[in-house]
């Protein structure tokens, strides 16, 4: 593990993990791929969730946000993960905003 003065580790990666998917009801996930052949070391990192809802809810199945690392925002791959994960919750909150799911 990191040095938590230093940024996020994964302790804190999965800790966010855990609360947002308590507060919301649902499974997140993090994935990290390579980027295709001769990427030059440059990864996929998707943050996702899939809801449990109800047959014939008007909820989405889930949310995704993704991104590529290494990118100009942050200097860790932890960094990039938080801060995809924070992304996550904020399209959640979209979905929970859109007020022609309950009417």
């Amino acid at each position: 593990m990191r040095n938590s003065m230093s940024g996020p580790d994964w302790t804190d990666i999965v800790t966010l993990m855990r609360a947002i998917g308590s507060l919301h009801s649902a499974h997140v996930a993090l994935t990290i791929s390579p980027l295709g052949d001769g990427s030059g070391g440059t990864c996929a990192v998707a943050a996702g969730c899939i809801f449990d809802v109800l047959p014939g809810s008007s909820l989405p199945g889930g949310v995704m946000c993704d991104g590529s690392f290494p990118c100009k925002e942050h200097s860790t791959i932890e960094a990039h993960c938080f801060s995809l994960l924070y992304d996550l919750d904020h399209e959640i909150s979209k979905v929970y905003k859109n007020e022609e799911l309950w009417k």
